[in-house]
């Protein structure tokens, strides 16, 4: 493929200003909720493992990268499970109980996670089980916290306040057919909100930068090329598996990509392929290639937009191309994108 020369002084400024496009009247009343209001949100990814026992905590600790043993029940800390490599198998989130520990972990890592478990933690202290009939409900969006803090439920069904990062709101653990998943419908509904679809959900996560486990994080990544090590890691806790790794590079190195968001400012040629781009995509600077797409989407607030795997050299404004659509120009930004 030719090398295409730009001039940004030129034209950096215009597609700056480009990058707010108008608010789409046309857009679904699930994305409106997830923005502007409150949504319910039941992820098919997730899978729910409870692991239980007196010594559970202190194994998994040793496991896990987030210090679990410093968790109180109510309590919910983002983790790495990773190899002796350094390499991510799972990134749960690590809800404390009274009586156990709940994982909740992308569906694509469940295998890899149970082989870990079985090879790792003694069955006989610390006993694992798949909840099949569980399930993750979530309300997200700025009226979220408000709803969820009024809502009374039936049964005593965990909930776990999430992070800011991942958009705050609140996630509910609960049967998957019991009262209680209608009554957060219902609290949802008459608050003004809606029931987000599964489109509503990944344009609004790829515009917050939330990485898909098996997407946008597999086990070809180390845990700082993610941007989760400030929040899923802990420096002060004692050992666990793979952490000679993450330590070294934290103390001592730096990693050669980052995922990073990218957003298109100049419109597609007709010849170029529907949008989104592919995940697995080049991404080029100059005709040398810098990186990789993951995941992308067309957003009502933000265009065209993606996370990509980009050099670490690049920065904000860094004007990139996807090898599959040179006609088109992208600008390097962070996460989550704003207007």
């Amino acid at each position: 493929m030719s090398t295409i020369a730009f001039d940004e002084s030129e034209w950096r400024p215009a597609l700056l200003k480009a990058m707010s496009p108008p608010h789409n009247p046309s857009i679904s009343s699930g994305y409106e909720a997830l923005t502007r209001g409150v949504a319910v949100w039941v992820e098919p990814d997730r899978a729910l493992v409870r692991v239980e026992g007196p010594k559970a905590a202190r194994l998994l600790g040793g496991l896990l990268s987030a210090d679990v043993e410093a968790l109180r029940p109510g309590d919910a800390a983002l983790s790495f499970v990773l190899t002796p490599k350094g390499r991510p198998l799972a990134i749960p989130t690590v809800v404390r109980l009274e009586d156990s520990i709940l994982l909740d972990v992308s569906r694509a890592a469940l295998p890899g996670l149970l082989d870990h478990f079985g090879t790792y933690l003694p069955p006989r202290f610390a006993p694992v089980t798949v909840l099949e009939d569980a399930v993750r409900i979530s309300l997200l969006g700025p009226g979220a916290t408000e709803v969820a803090t009024g809502l009374a439920l039936a049964g005593d069904s965990p909930r776990a306040a999430r992070d800011p990062q991942e958009g705050g709101g609140v996630d509910f653990y609960l049967s998957d057919d019991g009262p209680d998943r209608e009554a957060i419908e219902h609290a949802a509904l008459a608050a003004g909100g809606a029931v987000a679809s599964p489109a509503d959900y990944e344009v609004w996560r790829i515009e917050l930068g939330i990485p898909r486990f098996g997407i946008d994080i597999t086990a070809d990544n180390l845990p700082q090329e993610t941007g989760l090590v400030p929040r899923a890691v802990s420096f002060e806790k004692g050992c666990y598996t793979g952490q000679e790794v993450v330590a070294r590079i934290h103390y001592r190195g730096h990693v050669n990509r980052h995922l990073r968001g990218i957003r298109r400012v100049e419109p597609s040629s007709a010849q170029s392929p529907a949008w989104p781009i592919e995940s697995g995509t080049e991404i080029t600077r100059e005709g040398r290639v810098v990186g990789v797409l993951t995941s992308s989407c067309n957003s009502p607030r933000f265009g065209s937009i993606g996370l990509a795997y980009l050099r670490r050299e690049l920065v904000t404004g860094d004007v990139v191309v996807a090898a599959s659509d040179p006609s088109s120009t992208w600008l390097v930004g962070d996460t989550p994108f704003t207007l």
